[in-house]
């Protein structure tokens, strides 16, 4: 019997975008494999198809929620962490949701570097030329629109 079971993400402030869910298998030996050309996609080149083919796991017919903490087979979005751990989306810990929200190009709100499309500002200082910024993207960089 394969079981499936559904994790969250939160965001970080100064991120103000909702939880994210995602549901996870837990495969068991009567699952199965399908094979999936990706190449059918419109991959254009003369190897094409050679890297492009990739087998995909699917959950066997008898599936089964795991609840986890939740006493019900109901997971509630009001209150997410009740059903398990609370877990940091990857993109908001990383800078990635900030530097979305600026439209991917910024100023660094420390040195005032502009152009930084990175989320760490690595361009020299100004007042020290052989010393980086190193200043991680934070609410308080603009988007630097030019």
């Amino acid at each position: 019997m394969c079981t499936y079971y559904y994790l969250h993400y939160h965001h970080l402030a100064p991120c103000t975008r909702e939880i994210e869910y995602e549901l996870h298998y837990s495969f068991c030996p009567n699952s199965t494999a399908e094979f999936s050309n990706l190449s059918s996609l419109g991959s254009i080149g003369a190897d094409s198809g050679a890297h492009d083919e990739q087998w995909t796991q699917q959950p066997c017919e008898a599936l089964t929620y795991a609840s986890g903490y939740n006493t019900t087979n109901d997971l509630d979005y009001n209150n997410p962490c009740v059903a398990g751990d609370c877990l940091i989306a990857q993109q908001c810990s990383s800078g990635g949701c900030r530097l979305e929200d600026l439209g991917g190009s910024w100023i660094c709100c420390q040195c005032n570097s502009r152009r930084n499309t990175l989320r760490l500002c690595i361009r020299p200082l100004r007042k020290i030329p052989d010393a980086l910024c190193y200043h991680a993207i934070c609410q308080n960089c603009r988007a630097d629109h030019n």
